[in-house]
């Protein structure tokens, strides 16, 4: 099917939601509106706002000029169903039993979509969901979770002619074009529709997770660059030379998406009351370490994108090093639309603290992974601080670096005795963490591969 006429049928469905809108439209203007951008397996080092001048993303760093950069913004647990579970229900895998990709979100879970239609919310979501304990297609009506709109395929990583299901849907459409493009041109659709009610719209992007293939478009725009690797990269298998320069261009067509939408809120008149987020499940190693996409405990796995512009009420132009844990959306969310955040929810508020009413933040964030046949091939607890990183897996001390003096993580402090206070430090401050979480459960697994660095090679 032609874009053109797959979008006719998503703007059918948007008006069909449209009309059962439970929206209090007389609380209108005392509401914001929310437009959740996620894009997936994205680092938060691929953009020029985060200092890497050879990424072209010139949406991003408007949008970053304009609101909020968090630069310490974790991934508390780097793969892409433990995350959605933290974003949908604030709480960490272990205590929603979403601790590896492909479990069922239990329908028992309080999710940020029920909390924002109490408030009088219309809610939309579009792209990838992975919360229904399968890869099948379609997700069944019931677990969808108080998203009214819904146009979703479960788990695909085919960028290119993506399948869709649209509200109740039984059968599939299959779209010519770049993903990306396909979900903001119905991105862009349900914000025209619901430009008078305040509604909450997740759009869930498939890149720049593998396979790294980018549209030629994106790639020519590289033309003439030379693109240099992370210095804890060591060299690539010929078959994987490219990749880099496919990443870059992926993440540069989600700059293009983030951009249309910007656009068209200013066009439409709504950027000052909307609530604009962008950041990403987890990153990707993309070769750091010697390793390769997410599940560790580095930066490149851990530390995702966070931008956020509410220009009612967050100061344009702030880069902060702030710890926020992906735990924190969902109730930070809630907090500024001032929605009612459940009583079990795990994460922090930060909503007073973005909009400068409060100087509290966290010190510290939790790392958990359980592997189950993927990542490293391990379990592993570990702590993020602003100068620090630890974990260990379940033979002992993985890794202690000091991100101050070594932020590409190339000197490896776990096992040198004059570091031996500060492990033992964080890792009884981890162990706190663990207690106060109420998490234990028994770590298995094999031993990671080694830690390859360029000067090892």
């Amino acid at each position: 099917m032609q874009r053109r006429d797959f979008l006719k049928t998503a703007v059918a469905g948007i008006a069909a939601t449209a009309t059962s809108s439970t929206v209090l439209r007389a609380d209108y203007h005392s509401k914001p509106n929310v437009i959740f951008l996620l894009a997936d397996q994205m680092r938060a080092h691929d953009m020029g706002c985060m200092g890497n001048s050879q990424v072209i993303t010139p949406s991003l760093d408007k949008l970053a000029s304009e609101g909020l950069l968090v630069t310490n913004m974790i991934a508390a647990s780097p793969v892409c169903t433990p995350y959605r579970g933290q974003l949908m229900t604030g709480r960490y895998g272990h205590a929603t039993g979403v601790v590896h990709n492909d479990i069922k979100l239990p329908n028992s879970e309080v999710t940020i979509a029920d909390k924002m239609v109490e408030a009088g919310y219309h809610t939309g979501y579009i792209g990838k969901w992975h919360l229904a304990g399968h890869r099948n297609n379609p997700v069944a009506k019931e677990d969808r979770r108080n998203w009214k709109f819904w146009a979703v395929r479960n788990c695909s990583h085919a960028h290119f002619d993506p399948e869709y299901w649209i509200n109740d849907d039984t059968e599939a459409v299959t779209v010519d074009g770049w993903e990306p493009d396909v979900q903001t041109d119905v991105a862009i659709e349900y914000i025209r529709t619901h430009r008078d009610d305040p509604f909450f719209l997740a759009v869930s992007y498939g890149p720049p997770h593998n396979p790294y293939r980018a549209p030629e478009r994106f790639l020519d725009s590289y033309e003439g660059r030379t693109l240099a690797e992370r210095p804890n990269v060591p060299p690539r298998a010929k078959k994987d030379e490219d990749q880099l320069l496919q990443y870059d261009a992926m993440v540069t067509s989600l700059d293009d998406c983030v951009g249309r939408i910007t656009k068209e809120l200013d066009r439409l008149g709504v950027a000052e009351k909307t609530i604009l987020v962008f950041t990403s499940d987890h990153g990707d190693m993309l070769g750091s370490q010697g390793h390769r996409l997410k599940q560790r405990p580095w930066e490149e796995s851990i530390n995702v994108p966070f931008i956020i512009r509410y220009p009612e009420k967050i100061k344009a132009g702030l880069k902060r090093d702030w710890i926020v844990s992906s735990v924190d959306l969902m109730p930070t969310l809630l907090g500024l639309c001032g929605a009612n955040i459940p009583d079990k929810v795990q994460g922090f508020d930060h909503s007073e603290v973005f909009v400068g009413k409060s100087p509290e933040t966290r010190d510290s964030a939790y790392l958990f992974n359980t592997h189950n046949g993927g990542g490293p091939g391990c379990d592993w607890r570990g702590i993020r601080t602003k100068d620090w990183v630890y974990a260990y897996h379940m033979e002992g001390d993985w890794i202690l670096y000091d991100l101050k003096k070594d932020p590409y993580q190339l000197n490896n402090l776990v096992g040198q005795a004059q570091y031996r206070s500060k492990r033992n430090e964080l890792r009884e401050k981890l162990e706190d963490l663990r207690s106060e979480l109420s998490e234990n459960l028994p770590l298995n697994g094999v031993l990671p591969d080694p830690i390859r660095l360029p000067e090892l090679a």
